[in-house]
């Protein structure tokens, strides 16, 4: 019995940074070996993240919101009257992400997957799943190709990365640019990103939201994440003198380009960072002081707006109770709020989870705005895209990330300072 088949050895545990009050609380939410699939009296779906490898942070942040879900359904009775089992597969690569899906799918009689935090992993799985015509339900991943290939068995519950971009010029051109003394057709913005699916898919979005908004985006940098210094990206940062970097990035990079334009003694006007490594609770503890006024557009966040997040001050403490700390991201929220609305639909449907049936019930099913912790709500357009899901801009400040864009989910006013201690 393998890790792929979720039964972890107290050495996978650690490895995997997830700590040990895991296997607590795990109890019969994973199914321990290959399993024949759904059953009269079991409900078993795929849960794919990468719980290894360079994502492995997020991906186990991810894991964390689906399980909580899990067992939260499970404590409440199941769903349709079945006990709700996971069979869990870690997809650190692509290539892996393929197997997996595959294994899932052919030895484990799975009909619907979820997952998967990255992007490139997604499109790879989902694809799998998509042409054995199943269900695959993206829960984090934000590229836009992943509901845009004419899979009608492959749906996104969190928001896609145009929102994320058109959050973070608008944030720019309503913010920003007065704050700046300049109008913004008269900003200097410059995108640095990352060269993966991810870094791409969010860049390729931004013109768009740029244009909206009356923003040029006037230099492009990119590089690789697995790049271990970064010092000809920050000299291009430094040539160009931006007013405002648009930057997205991994944990590991987003870290490593913060200390080096703090070394490089690089001033911008502002700086937004695109989720990924800027969220993260590491980010704030491996720069310190200097991480204080970065701008992060990313899914919601633990500090938001109760009011517009009914529950995730009660989230919250039942994160804490599980997992013995505070969430490091919004990631478990987002996944939780996915995975809830799934077993919801599959609820409605007493558990079958037929690929045709759970068709009828993700595109009938309808949550307003607001009626979730992540603030969202759900209603698929004709791409199986969530429409009323969204991104929000964050600030790092007094080392915490809190909500500060739009006024209606903020939990305080934005301030213009500089990053990086430059």
């Amino acid at each position: 019995m393998s890790l792929r088949d979720t039964a972890f050895s107290r050495r996978d545990l650690f490895r995997f940074g997830g700590l040990a009050s895991l296997a607590a609380i795990a109890g019969p939410s994973l199914a321990a070996c290959a399993s024949p699939g759904t059953t009269d009296d079991v409900l078993r779906i795929g849960v794919l993240m990468p719980l290894s490898g360079t994502n492995a942070l997020l991906g186990q942040s991810s894991w964390e919101g689906v399980q909580m879900a899990v067992n939260e359904r499970n404590e409440r009775g199941g769903v349709g009257g079945k006990r709700l089992e996971v069979v869990l597969a870690d997809v650190p690569d692509v290539n892996t992400a393929v197997s997996e899906a595959r294994r899932l799918v052919f030895n484990n009689n799975i009909k619907l997957g979820l997952g998967t935090y990255g992007s490139a992993l997604s499109t790879a799985a989902s694809e799998v799943f998509a042409r054995t015509g199943n269900s695959f339900v993206e829960l984090g991943a934000v590229a836009a190709e992943i509901t845009q290939r004419g899979y009608d068995r492959v749906y996104r519950i969190n928001a896609a990365s145009d929102k994320m971009t058109q959050q973070a010029l608008r944030f720019a051109a309503e913010y920003l640019a007065p704050q700046l003394g300049k109008p913004p057709a008269d900003l200097n913005v410059m995108m640095v990103y990352e060269d993966s699916n991810y870094g791409q898919s969010v860049t390729a979005s931004a013109e768009a939201a740029a244009t909206e908004h009356g923003i040029t985006i006037s230099e492009h940098e990119a590089y690789s994440a697995k790049q271990t210094d970064l010092s000809s990206t920050v000299a291009r940062i430094k040539a160009a003198q931006p007013d405002v970097v648009v930057a997205v990035s991994y944990a590991a990079d987003a870290v490593l380009l913060g200390r080096q334009m703090r070394d490089a003694g690089v001033k911008v006007g502002a700086f937004i960072g695109c989720g990924g490594g800027y969220t993260l609770s590491e980010f704030r503890e491996a720069l310190g002081d200097i991480a204080d006024g970065v701008f992060d557009a990313d899914f919601p966040q633990p500090l938001i707006n109760p009011d517009a997040a009914p529950g995730i001050e009660e989230f919250l403490d039942r994160y804490q109770q599980a997992y013995g700390k505070m969430p490091d991201a919004g990631y478990p929220q987002v996944n939780y709020t996915g995975a809830s609305w799934v077993f919801d639909m599959l609820d409605s449907l007493a558990g079958d989870d037929d690929p045709d049936r759970f068709h009828e019930a993700a595109t009938s099913f309808k949550a307003p705005v607001g009626s979730s912790v992540a603030a969202w709500g759900y209603e698929l357009d004709e791409h199986n895209q969530n429409t009323l899901a969204d991104h929000y801009i964050m600030q790092w400040q007094d080392g915490e990330l809190r909500t500060v864009f739009p006024s209606e989910v903020a939990v305080a006013e934005p301030q213009l300072i500089t990053p990086f201690g430059a």
